[in-house]
């Protein structure tokens, strides 16, 4: 069985609406998509800057409140475009897919529904016989944010990946941010991971895990004995095809 695995979009529509022409002639049974579908340009400068300066968040800003309107725009644009999809999609939020009852409002809506997009963030999913599951954001050892970025502590990530237990088969674990590795993780020269998705991974023993987040880490490695894959960022361009029982991934550029 093979997957069609992309990640980071954040607003660039054409590039989805080209992957999908891609999707149409391809052999996958299935696509895995590792998040960040807006731009969250403003929440982004304000989580930053609150950090920096040492101060509370402001969360009802001028250009917060315009982007707004722009993300429902995108999440409405993004499951049109995944319409045409031959075969069913499993998804998690990126860490700019913030506010998360937004993300979740917008792919449960009717924008949502008629898409083939199915949200396995905090939940579980079958697809032949595997078993799918998928938390996003950045998952971190402690901070927890859901309004400006997405995050999730370990705590938070271990509890739900308990899901696997209640359900057998080969699994696939669905993520936005990468473990440490060598390849998929690698980000202007150091590293964009976080050691809780390896212990995330040492402990679920998933076949297959999917990520994003670092958006220049195009590439497939083991971690433990799992396969793990970065497609790089749709947003330029980069997706990946991986057959799932081999364990091999194709890296490809639109």
């Amino acid at each position: 069985m093979k997957a069609l695995v992309f990640s980071d979009v954040h607003g660039e529509m054409d590039a989805v609406r080209e992957l999908m022409h891609v999707a149409a002639h391809s052999d996958c049974e299935l696509g895995l998509f590792c998040g960040d579908i807006v731009r969250g340009v403003a929440r982004g400068r304000e989580w930053t800057a609150y950090h920096e300066e040492g101060r509370e968040p402001e969360f009802c800003l001028p250009e917060i409140r315009k982007e707004r309107a722009e993300d429902y725009a995108l999440y409405a644009e993004f499951y049109g475009c995944l319409r045409p999809s031959p075969f069913p999609i499993y998804g998690v939020p990126g860490n700019m897919d913030a506010p998360e009852g937004r993300y979740l409002t917008c792919s449960l809506s009717e924008h949502g529904g008629v898409s083939p997009l199915e949200v396995v963030h905090r939940s579980l999913a079958r697809c032949g016989e595997y078993v799918i599951s998928g938390l996003g954001g950045q998952i971190t050892e402690a901070d927890r944010s859901e309004f400006l970025v997405l995050q999730f502590p370990c705590w938070e990530a271990l509890h739900h990946f308990r899901l696997f237990e209640f359900v057998e088969g080969p699994r696939i674990m669905v993520l936005h941010t990468p473990p440490i590795g060598e390849v998929v993780d690698r980000d202007n020269g150091g590293h964009k991971g976080s050691q809780v998705v390896n212990e995330l991974i040492h402990t679920c023993r998933p076949k297959v895990a999917v990520c994003g987040h670092a958006h220049d880490a195009q590439g497939s490695e083991m971690i433990a004995s799992t396969f793990v894959v970065n497609p790089g960022a749709l947003k330029s361009g980069h997706y990946a095809i991986v057959d799932l029982d081999a364990l091999e991934a194709e890296l490809l550029t639109l």
